[in-house]
């Protein structure tokens, strides 16, 4: 069969001309060029940008992040990075999760090339972008910073003093997740950057985080101090409401499960500084402060009372003595004093400011009807908060049937967007397919015309000669019509047919009974005969018998 096959293709191949034998070859390897480059086209994912203006530190961490998780990549200008489209948000989310890009900045590294022919303005607008560049590199090492921008003025020079703008500049700040840049940290941020550029003040450093909070105004009045202040308080409540909003969700959403609760947390701090200064005595407690002793004696003997006349003279001494005209006098007196002190007491407070005054809580909880799982609720929640309600503070745990159609329309458009996805990848493999079978249908019938226009028409493969040989059956007789097709039986003729006589078998011709005979060299006519005859006799036996019978008629009624 194959070798049959096989010959019927060199056949073929042999009657083609030389131009169809061109553009069959053409054509063959066109198609075997183009279908695997088609196949890989059908199959390569279209990309799209993921990032792009990348630094090159970045985009080497980030290729080499794409690499390590098997992510397929395309980099254009060294900057710019494509991922498949289906993939960009994921990349993009994982990515944001290792902390990529980071945001490179350019410091005076932008000096270490040739300068020759900068202009003055130049060179003096990329030494501020190299100084802002390492401005931001040094804040930016700070632990509590994630990113940074600075933006630095520097007015012209003018010829008065007096005439002189101010140098200024400008900060931005983003806090890593979880930290927080206290005020104590935004000051040391304006006087670094005051004491690295030249005639700028730490009053003239404006200071914001990326949510629009003014952390530094930048003003040194009294008002721009006093708004720097208010803005540094309402932070410093809203960082304390999110640390209890954190702790409450995070309770809830243990107990309760995701997205079963909502928190709403309030907080009011007393800012007043105070100092108080108290005074007091115990007067169980005492102790000797001073102590005096005093003694006075004195004694006379046989003498007069003399001295003024009066009550004094007359009187007799003190301590007992007596007088008399001939006895003597004595005198004494002893005088102690004693002091003592009183212990006093006195304190002095200080009252630091920021002080919780009070703190306003309100949970609502989804499906919970049950009275008695509320009360737990609002207890643990009371504790976990810290409520104290000698303080003024005031908790709300209320259950409500929460609206879902939201999230269920954004999950409905999700499924929707994903199955149009689906259907347009199956649409691209049956469009792919259709375009593939449609080339092979080109070729086959280019083949088929090819095959059309040849001088002879593509023969099937038949049985080989022996068996047809031994196929029974009466011969097919020849239609008169001149074609080449014979009339199967039953099979009525169009034309009159000639009417034959009996074909009888040919003898059996044993090889033994023929003689030897020397063959001579056939030329090639005869050789392109003999294959004629050989081709024939394979193609239809029967008719090539038909044939003979016919030769050995004609000779036989010659002969007789």
């Amino acid at each position: 069969m194959l070798t049959q096959l096989r010959q019927q293709l060199a056949k073929f191949w042999g009657q083609q001309s030389k131009p169809q034998r061109i553009v069959f070859i053409t054509l063959v390897v066109t198609a075997l060029v183009l279908i695997p480059l088609f196949i890989t086209w059908a199959g390569t994912p279209t990309y799209a940008v993921a990032f792009s203006g990348l630094s090159e530190t970045d985009a080497g961490q980030i290729v080499q992040a794409l690499d390590e998780q098997g992510i397929t990549y395309q980099l254009r200008n060294s900057g710019t990075i494509l991922v498949p489209s289906k993939q960009v948000y994921d990349v993009r989310l994982k990515m944001a999760t290792a902390g990529l890009p980071e945001g490179g900045t350019v410091g005076f590294e932008l000096f270490s090339g040739n300068t020759l022919g900068m202009t003055e303005f130049t060179q003096r607008v990329n030494y501020q972008r190299a100084l802002e560049g390492e401005l931001e590199r040094t804040i930016g090492s700070l632990s509590t910073i994630a990113a940074v921008r600075v933006h630095v003025v520097t007015p012209e020079k003018t010829l008065l003093a007096s005439e002189q703008a101010p140098t200024t500049a400008s900060i931005t700040l983003q806090e890593k997740p979880g930290q927080h840049v206290d005020q104590a940290q935004v000051s040391a941020i304006t006087h670094l950057v005051a004491s690295s550029v030249e005639g700028l003040k730490p009053e003239n450093v404006v200071v914001v985080d990326v949510n629009g909070n003014l952390l530094a105004s930048g003003d040194s009045t009294a008002d721009g101090a006093l708004n720097a202040q208010s803005d540094s308080h309402r932070a410093a409540e809203l960082q304390v409401a999110r640390e209890l909003q954190t702790k409450v969700q995070n309770l809830l959403d243990s107990a309760l499960g995701p997205n079963k609760s909502v928190v709403q947390v309030s907080v009011a701090m007393d800012w007043t500084q105070r100092e108080t200064t108290t005074q007091g005595f115990d007067p169980a407690a005492s102790a000797v402060r001073s102590e005096q002793t005093v003694s006075e004696t004195y004694t006379t003997t046989n003498g007069t009372v003399a001295g003024i006349p009066g009550a004094t003279t007359n009187l007799p001494p003190a301590g007992g003595g007596t007088t008399s005209g001939d006895q003597s006098v004595y005198y004494t007196r002893n005088e102690e004093t004693r002091n003592f002190e009183i212990t006093e007491v006195e304190s002095h407070e200080i009252e630091a400011p920021g002080q919780v005054e009070r703190v306003s809580l309100s949970v609502l909880v989804d499906g919970v009807t049950d009275a008695n799982q509320l009360a737990t609720l609002r207890s643990v929640i009371s504790a976990a908060a810290g409520i104290d309600a000698t303080r003024g503070d005031t908790l709300a745990v209320e259950s409500l049937a929460f609206d879902r159609s939201y999230y269920e329309t954004q999950a409905a458009d999700m499924v929707q967007d994903e199955q149009t996805d689906l259907y347009i990848r199956i649409g691209e493999g049956v469009g792919a397919a259709l375009i593939l079978l449609a080339l092979l249908w080109y070729v086959q019938r280019l083949l088929s015309n090819l095959r059309l226009a040849s001088a002879e028409a593509w023969t099937p493969v038949l049985r080989p000669v022996s068996e047809m040989a031994l196929a029974s059956g009466p011969a097919p007789h020849r239609l008169t019509n001149g074609s080449d097709k014979f009339a199967q039986p039953g099979e009525k003729s169009a034309t009159p047919q000639i009417s034959e006589p009996e074909i009888k078998p040919l003898p059996k011709i044993e090889l033994k009974s023929l003689p030897k005979m020397e063959v001579a060299p056939q030329s090639d006519e005869e050789l392109q005969l003999q294959r004629a005859v050989e081709q024939l006799a394979e193609d239809d036996p029967a008719g090539l018998a038909e044939v003979i019978q016919l030769w050995l008629k004609e000779d036989e009624k010659r002969n007789g």
